[in-house]
């Protein structure tokens, strides 16, 4: 017992101190939470951190921070405001997402890998990471202006496409192959019917009754308890954790009805997965990360880097050139939406414990998604100083 607290304090510490060192420098807290992993991961620090015991237990509990976060993501997507986002918005993140993973799939094809393996690539390396748009858009006062929401319903349909990539590669993964993709189809479709007539019968009943209370911590509970149990049934039919927690979260936001309860929910789900569990997966990854193989693969990770930020700004400037938009906007929407973060990492965790990720790629793409996400906060933030004076018009405008 006492090594087990002894790991997860120090895991927590470790996280919590890199983490805000890199958000005092106004970087993402995700960066910090990673490095946390690959120091705890050296030999010469914490080399009792890859022994078979404690990195099961941290990736158990990288397991549970999973499914918290895409509980969350769930809850977070705005699906009202989803529908009435704008055409340019569509086509910002479809460009935004098609253009990076035909990048990252033929370089991979290129250099003599699988078709699996380049399609892993390419999905990750188109999926945007809304959290840090949000973080970005807020600090620049840029989140209420009509470019700001542009950016953010663009990052919200980016986020739908890396779950449906998600969803994608967990069929794969879970089925074997696309032979089983069909019937997997099927178990997803009565997965969601049984979820969905559970979550509008029971769950609008069971939170009008704990809402009497005005107890936050038991409508949170509640909120947690009807998602693990939708993770249950997910499992049940052969399909992802990761999905039902996604679906479980979509049910949370449509059947709760009363704001206030909504927001206590979200803002508690918010807390406990960014404060206490989410850390644990980016170590986890942090510490399946390999140093030595990331410098003797320099190239690769250069490569990956270059077609992930090319990517997303070439999107973003031929979207710009269809709406006559200007190179201004272009470049703010095209750094804005250039960082990586959970999604595409879950998706390189799980393809790697699959085995359809070699070591090398995973260590690639974790790079990869790193250097985006210290990249474009930097880049975003010179270009707003470049025109300074576009910046002042537009924050003018601020949406009614």
């Amino acid at each position: 017992m006492d090594g087990i607290l002894f790991v997860f304090t120090l895991c927590l510490t470790i996280a919590f101190l890199l983490s805000e060192f890199f958000y005092r420098l106004r970087y993402p807290r995700v960066v910090g939470q990673i490095l946390a992993g690959v120091l705890l991961g050296l030999p010469f620090i914490g080399g009792f951190m890859k022994e078979p015991q404690t990195l099961d237990f941290i990736g158990s509990l990288a397991d549970i921070g999973i499914v918290f976060l895409m509980l969350l993501v769930g809850t977070e997507i705005n699906i009202h405001q989803l529908k009435k986002a704008s055409k340019k918005a569509f086509v910002l993140a479809l460009l935004g997402y098609i253009i990076p993973f035909l990048l990252g799939f033929y370089a991979m094809y290129f250099m003599d890998y699988d078709v699996v393996t380049a399609v892993i690539v390419g999905v990750c390396l188109a999926i945007s990471a809304e959290a840090i748009i949000l973080e970005i858009l807020m600090e620049y006062k840029m989140l209420n202006t009509r470019l700001g929401t542009l950016i953010m319903e663009a990052g919200m349909i980016d986020d739908l496409l890396g779950v449906v990539s998600l969803a994608a590669i967990l069929g794969w993964v879970e089925g074997q192959g696309f032979n089983q993709i069909n019937n997997m189809v099927g178990d997803f479709v009565i997965f969601i019917f049984i979820a969905y007539a559970f979550g509008f019968t029971v769950l609008p009943r069971a939170a009008k009754a704990v809402w009497k209370e005005k107890s936050e911590p038991a409508v949170f509970s509640l909120a947690v308890i009807f998602g693990l149990i939708i993770v249950l049934i997910s499992t049940q039919f052969h399909l992802s954790s990761v999905i039902g927690a996604f679906v479980a979260g979509i049910i949370i936001q449509l059947t709760v009805k009363n704001r206030k309860e909504e927001n206590e929910i979200v803002e508690s789900l918010n807390i406990v997965t960014f404060g206490l569990v989410i850390p644990f997966f980016f170590i986890y990854t942090g510490l399946e990360f390999d140093l030595i193989s990331a410098l003797d693969n320099w190239h690769i990770v250069l490569i990956l880097t270059i077609l992930a930020l090319v990517g997303k700004l070439a999107g973003a400037k031929v979207m710009g050139s269809l709406y006559n938009l200007k190179s201004s906007e272009t470049w703010l929407m095209g750094w804005g939406m250039n960082s990586r973060g959970a999604v595409e990492l879950i998706i390189a965790t799980i393809a790697l414990e699959e085995g359809l990720l070699p070591p090398e790629i995973y260590s690639a793409v974790l790079a990869m998604a790193v250097s985006t996400a210290i990249i474009s906060p930097v880049m975003f933030r010179r270009h707003i100083l470049k025109n300074s004076h576009f910046m002042k018009r537009i924050n003018d405008v601020h949406i009614k």
